[in-house]
């Protein structure tokens, strides 16, 4: 898995993705459209495109697009 990929589909989960940046290391909860429907999108497209489970728990431990990144590659099978 690359964490270019990754960061791509990660932003298209937001509403505004063509407005936003983006990266490995922003702390993605910042992003002034974040709302709860981004988190439930993103978590349905890790489970989608890398069929790993991340409970609301373990994606609210992360801060940043890294440390979901970090979560994925250590669970994927």
């Amino acid at each position: 898995m690359l964490i270019d990929t990754f960061v791509k589909l990660f932003k298209d989960q937001f509403i505004d993705a063509d407005e936003i940046e983006v990266s490995a290391d922003t702390e993605f909860r910042t992003i002034s459209s974040w709302d709860s429907l981004t988190g439930m999108a993103i978590l349905v497209m890790i489970k989608d495109e890398y069929n790993v489970d991340m409970t609301d728990i373990d994606f609210k431990a992360c801060k940043t697009v890294q440390d979901v990144y970090n979560f994925i590659e250590k669970h994927l099978a």
